[in-house]
This record gives structure tokens, C-alpha cells and sequence, in this order.
């Protein structure tokens, strides 16, 4: 059968029975275990340097160095999609650690320290040679320590004067959001972290080569905007939230290579092709919901629970967004200048009330959203909650953890968010209507 042919087969057999994976969903696993496989051989076997970091710390910097990197809470999603985050936790606990802690990007903290278990998720990490994260995260300094590495710890100035609509500013006018002297702050600890990995690498760090990956990044990133209008406007959802955000930050967490800007084109086409197709997840759609902060990475699967019963989907989340909103940097004369710009406002931009808030209104006026989830956390985030509920939209705290398998009840979870629908979202929008 011709490639046209299954695609016209796929699109037909798509509008009446919803959709299957994602070809990206698989070329996307495929690459992930083998860069990991190459990423132990290479350290174990030859004694490579690699860091670990955390989400919102410039990894271009380490790919311009050659020096391979692990996100934190990549890793703890990855543990938590094998179904170990349970046991992982009560390991955290059982070694003197909070078990009121969030497990987010504590996991991997718990896979490394977890020496004696040999049976981890892709088969465990090495110990790196440099650490990076935000000043106020623990888990870093103890990691560091417990392997021998470097470790930079990142402060970011308060942000003092914010822009409501900041998404309007954020690609071509970022001096001005973010103030030159809080960029300056920022700017010179990315100095210490290019001199200290500069250091680990053994050599120097080539600022056009920078540059380059700089500029992939932002081509990178418009896919990706492309990817949020196209599901925003199209008239139902062509492809599961799940897959969505597993696709989206495992792109982001290669991204600046040849090989992410190569996967985010292709995650484009297909969605692409589902929507000129009216290939649907759910073609009975009646309802769109959104997911508001961490994603529930534990169980991705449930967010297609409730596509049959009420025609219910998820539509959106932070992960795609923020790829649009907050990566996107024109302007890449002074690359480490353009990196200090990203990352001294991003976390706050999504999670502090006003402009939280501001983004995550618009974001569902967009997306034509008629209520959400959110996963219980810190008060900002919480802010944001009352801010769309006076906004219209109804909103859920979900009561689990992110990742940690311990705080999950798949009766209990279900009935909620069922309860949500028939007793918030379904009154909310006849009162639209």
C-alpha cells in the first residue's frame, strides 16, 4: 500500500474511531534509549564528564561543550512513566528525607543514591561531574556532593517590575521585560557556569558555535508555536495531551541539536497532517479542559479517560506553551546575554500570581478551554487557580504528586474529576451557552 493510501485509510478509520499513537511518539523512544545507552557507555566505559541539571538552566552551554546532560525532572519522569516512582519514595524516606518533599526532581537524587538496586529505570545514571540548579534547590548540593562533582547553584534577582501581558514582549523586546540589571545578575553566574564547565570539558567554550545551537533553538521553538496554534484553532483535538507533553520535552531537553530541530518539524506534519485530515482523539468532542502548572506525569494514560463518557479532552498545558512563550529569544548577537534573558524571569513568568495569572486567562481564552487541573502546590500557583475561576473557568486541585506513584488512586482520582465535570464544567458552560 502506497504511503497516500495509509494515510487516506489512517484519516478515514481516524474520524470514526479517534486516533492511535503518534509516529513521532515512537522515533521519540526509539532516540531517548539509544542516547542513553550512548550516554552510559560513554561515561562508565570511557570516563566522560556530564551534568545534571535542573529545568530551567541553560543546557546550551554544555552542549556547546560537548558535555552530555540529564534534567532532573526528566529522569523523575521517566521513573515515574516505569511505574518505580513509589518505590523510589519510600527509599527517599526510608534515608531520612521529608516524605512531605515534592518527588519532582527528587528521584533522580533517589536512583543515584540507590546504589545497591540493580534494577533502574534504563539502567540507572552515573555519577556526574557537574551539578546545576536554582541556588534554593537541596537536592542539587546533595547530589553534588554524593558524586564527587562540581556544583553551581543559580540566583535569579526579584522580579520587580512585570509585564501582565509579558508573551507580547517576550521574543523581540526581551531587554526591556526583563530589565537590563536583573540580566546583568543573572549574566555573570552564567560566566562561573561556562568557567566551571569550561573546566570539566577541558576546553573552551566557542561562542559562535553557541550562537549556532542559539538560533536552532528558536527554529526549534516556532514548530513548536506552530504546534499550539494549530491545535488551538483547529476545530477538536488532533493528538493527546499525553503525547503532546511527552513529545514536546523530550524535543526540549535535546534541544539546540540537529536531531530536536529535525523532530520537533516532524511532531509539527503529523499534527499538521491530523488536522487537515479531521483525524481527532476524540471525535465526539464536546469539552476542553486544561492542565494548569506540573503535568501529571505519573499517568499520562488518564487524560484519555474521559473522552467516551463526555467527550471530555485535554487540550493544553504549560510545556507547549511556555516552548513559545518563554524559549523564544530573537537576537542572538550576545548569546549568553540572550540565555541570562531567558531563564532570570521564565519560572515566574508561569507561577507567581499577575503574570501567572494574566498568561494562564489568555491561554485558555485561546484554547477555547471550559475548565482545568491542577496539581495542589505553593501559594502562587494556587493564585492562579482563583484567577481563572474569576475568570469563568472552573478549576480542579488535584490532590497527588506529580510523579510519586504513592499518592495515586485510580477510583478515587477518576471519580473526581468526573465529580469536576458533571458538577463544575458542564453547569459553567450551559451558563455560556
Amino acid at each position: 500500500m502506497s504511503d497516500t493510501a495509509t494515510l487516506d485509510r489512517d484519516a478515514a478509520r481516524a474520524k470514526h474511531e479517534g486516533l492511535t499513537q503518534l509516529d513521532v511518539t515512537k522515533t521519540l523512544r526509539t532516540y531517548q534509549r539509544e542516547w542513553f545507552a550512548q550516554l552510559r557507555e560513554d561515561v562508565f566505559e570511557q570516563g566522560r564528564p556530564f551534568a545534571i541539571a535542573g529545568a530551567n538552566v541553560p543546557h546550551e552551554i554544555w552542549e556547546a561543550l560537548d558535555i552530555p546532560f540529564i534534567t532532573d525532572v526528566w529522569y523523575s519522569g521517566l521513573v515515574a512513566a516505569r511505574r518505580q516512582s513509589g518505590y523510589y519514595s519510600d527509599f527517599l524516606t526510608s534515608q531520612g528525607y521529608h516524605e512531605g518533599l515534592s518527588r519532582y526532581g527528587a528521584l533522580t537524587l533517589a536512583v543515584l543514591l540507590d546504589e545497591a538496586n540493580t534494577n533502574k529505570p534504563w539502567g540507572g545514571i552515573p555519577k556526574p561531574s557537574i551539578v546545576c540548579n536554582w541556588m534554593h534547590d537541596r537536592t542539587s548540593r546533595i547530589m553534588a556532593d554524593f558524586s564527587g562533582a562540581a556544583h553551581i547553584g543559580l540566583e535569579t534577582p526579584v522580579l520587580d517590575k512585570p509585564h501582565p501581558e509579558w508573551w507580547k514582549m517576550s521574543r523581540w523586546q526581551w531587554e526591556d521585560l526583563d530589565g537590563s540589571d536583573r540580566i546583568d545578575v543573572l549574566l555573570e553566574q552564567f560566566k562561573d557556569l561556562v568557567a566551571a564547565s569550561e573546566r570539566v570539558a577541558g576546553k573552551k567554550l566557542d561562542i559562535d558555535r553557541l550562537r549556532e545551537i542559539l538560533d536552532r533553538v528558536n527554529k526549534q521553538e516556532e514548530k513548536f508555536d506552530e504546534i499550539r496554534t494549530i491545535i488551538a484553532t483547529a476545530p477538536k483535538l488532533p493528538a493527546r495531551l499525553g503525547e503532546v507533553m511527552s513529545q514536546t520535552m523530550g524535543i526540549q531537553w535535546h534541544r539546540g541539536t540537529e536531531w530536536a530541530l529535525e523532530q520537533a518539524t516532524r511532531f509539527r506534519d503529523e499534527i499538521k497532517h491530523r488536522a487537515d485530515n479531521q483525524m481527532w482523539a476524540c471525535p465526539n468532542e464536546k469539552i476542553r479542559l486544561m492542565y494548569v502548572g506540573q503535568g501529571l506525569w505519573q499517568n499520562l494514560d488518564f487524560f484519555t479517560e474521559f473522552e467516551e463518557k463526555y467527550g471530555a479532552v485535554f487540550v493544553r498545558s504549560n510545556y507547549l506553551s511556555i516552548a513559545s512563550d518563554g524559549y523564544l529569544r530573537y537576537g542572538t548577537r550576545d548569546p549568553l546575554r540572550n540565555l541570562a534573558s531567558r531563564y532570570v524571569t521564565m519560572s515566574e513568568q508561569m507561577h507567581i500570581p499577575g503574570t501567572g495569572s494574566a498568561w494562564a486567562i489568555h491561554e485558555a481564552k485561546e484554547q477555547r478551554i471550559d475548565g482545568g487541573l491542577s496539581i495542589e502546590g505553593w501559594w502562587g500557583g494556587r493564585m492562579i487557580n482563583v484567577a481563572l475561576e474569576e475568570a469563568g473557568i472552573p478549576i480542579l486541585d488535584f490532590p497527588v504528586d506529580a510523579v510519586d506513584g504513592n499518592t495515586w488512586d485510580q477510583a478515587k482520582m477518576s471519580a473526581l474529576v468526573s465529580d469536576f465535570i458533571e458538577q463544575r464544567v458542564i453547569p459553567s458552560m450551559a451558563k455560556r451557552a
